[in-house]
C-alpha cells in the first residue's frame, strides 16, 4: 500500500476539443480529443491498462459513446485509475458539479479533506 502512495500518477483528459483545451490550460498535460465510438473505447481501454494513470478524467459525451459493457463496468467500478466523469457545455452543470463534488460521489471522499493542514 506504501508503494502506492509513492508512485506519481498521472491525470489524462478524454473528451471534445473544447473541454480538453480547458483542462490543458489548467495543467493537464496528457489529454484525448475523441473522434467516435471506436476512438473513445480504445482511448479508455489503453489509460485503464496503463500503470501510471491515477485520474482520468472522461466527458459525458465520451461516456455515452461506450458501448462495451465489460469496459463500462470496469469504468464505473475502477478505483485505480479513479474515473470522474464531467459534463460538457449545455448539460445543465449546477453550482454542485464541481470536481470535488464529482469525485466525492464518485468515491464517497471528500478529497479536499486529504490536503488541509491541521
Amino acid at each position: 500500500m506504501e508503494e502506492r502512495l509513492e508512485k506519481k500518477y498521472r491525470i489524462a483528459m478524454v473528451g471534445n476539443e473544447q473541454l480538453v483545451l480547458g483542462f490543458k490550460l489548467a495543467g493537464v498535460v496528457e489529454s484525448y480529443v475523441i473522434s467516435g465510438q471506436q476512438h473513445a473505447e480504445s482511448t479508455l481501454k489503453k489509460l485503464l491498462e496503463r500503470g501510471d494513470v491515477g485520474i482520468i478524467i472522461m466527458s459525458s459525451g465520451v461516456k455515452r459513446q461506450v458501448r462495451d459493457r465489460r469496459l463500462m463496468e470496469t469504468i464505473d467500478e475502477s478505483i485505480l485509475p479513479l474515473v470522474v466523469e464531467v459534463p460538457e457545455k449545455g448539460e445543465g452543470v449546477t453550482e454542485e458539479d464541481t470536481l470535488r463534488n464529482l469525485i466525492l460521489r464518485a468515491i464517497g471522499i471528500d478529497i479536499s479533506r486529504m490536503f488541509k493542514n491541521g
